[in-house]
């Protein structure tokens, strides 16, 4: 069947309709024998459903068929790039999180390399003060704290415009039930908590991430 084909029947079935709809509208039961015209007209409808049902029914379930062939076409190209798209940003977050990582220690190597810097020049500073006889000066220099200034080493990782967003979820565990059972009956936890409840455990760790602190649980987080 041609597409004009097919389209001069739809036109057809949907004029026959719209009259039957009309004529239904004008239905009026107030006698037996307008009861009998009403259930004539009542088997009309249910025909014209019929018919309508046989008309579209074949043009939907090819229109059907045709968008789930369309999905399954754009399936076999899109998915297997989703998938590439997905290892890239993991690469590029594993490596970031590695730099991360080796930002912060060689922060902390730095910061420590200046405390003992500043350890030893109040060492110093104290020893002079005792060998210039002036004691309560060199306990007052040992016993102030020491403060050295906050190190700052900055990212390697490269800023990009319209790259991949890392996004943390955090997620709780359990490791210990009974230790969990224990802080519920303590009132160090929620009774929602108890026997693992996840969904609740869940949202406190999404809420509270790596300050969570419940006994027999943790926070953990993973990036996406």
């Amino acid at each position: 069947m041609s597409a004009e084909t097919a389209l001069k029947i739809v036109d057809k079935v949907e004029q026959k309709a719209l009259s039957i709809v009309d004529q239904a509208k004008a239905v009026q039961v107030t006698d037996a024998e307008t009861y009998t015209a009403a259930g004539e007209m009542w088997k009309v409808i249910g025909d014209m459903m019929k018919e309508v049902s046989d008309t579209f029914d074949p043009i939907i379930a090819a229109a059907h068929t045709s968008h789930k062939k369309a999905l399954e076409q754009k399936a076999k190209y899109f998915k297997p790039l989703d998938d590439a798209r997905r290892n890239v940003k993991k690469l590029m977050s594993d490596y970031d999180l590695e730099q991360e990582r080796i930002r912060r220690e060689e922060q902390r190597r730095l910061e420590e390399e200046a405390r003992k810097r500043e350890e030893e020049r109040r060492l110093q500073e104290a020893l002079n003060a005792e060998a210039a006889g002036d004691n309560e000066e060199a306990e007052a220099i040992l016993d102030e704290p020491v403060r050295v200034a906050p190190v700052i080493v900055q990212r390697s990782t490269p800023k990009m415009t319209g790259g991949p967003v890392y996004r943390e979820v955090w997620s709780a565990e359990v490791t210990d039930i009974k230790a969990l059972c224990r802080a519920v009956a303590n009132g160090q936890a929620s009774p929602e908590c108890v026997m693992g409840n996840m969904p609740t455990l869940n949202r406190m760790a999404t809420a509270l991430k790596a300050t969570l602190n419940i006994p027999g649980v943790r926070a953990v987080s993973r990036r996406v």
